[in-house]
């Protein structure tokens, strides 16, 4: 799976549309479309929050990480 469609995978994973992934990474929703069609961040502040949330959710992906009230338990 390529960057791309990691980013979307994560989000769908967190049961999240892209307006409240984008502000759990407090960035715009056409922010999260333009990565989700061309890539992520490579560097700064909402690559290092992406990566840990990866992170989170491959260690525990019954549930999700704790980022604001938009996080739905997957089962």
């Amino acid at each position: 799976m390529n960057q791309n469609n990691d980013i979307k995978a994560l989000r769908k994973t967190l049961g999240w549309t892209q307006a409240e992934f984008g502000d759990a990474l407090g960035v715009d929703q056409s922010t999260v479309s333009l990565w989700e069609r061309n890539g992520p961040p490579r560097k700064g502040p909402a690559r290092k929050i992406l990566d840990s949330m990866t992170l989170e959710v491959d260690a525990s992906p019954s549930t999700c990480p704790a980022y604001g009230d938009h996080c739905e338990a997957q089962s």
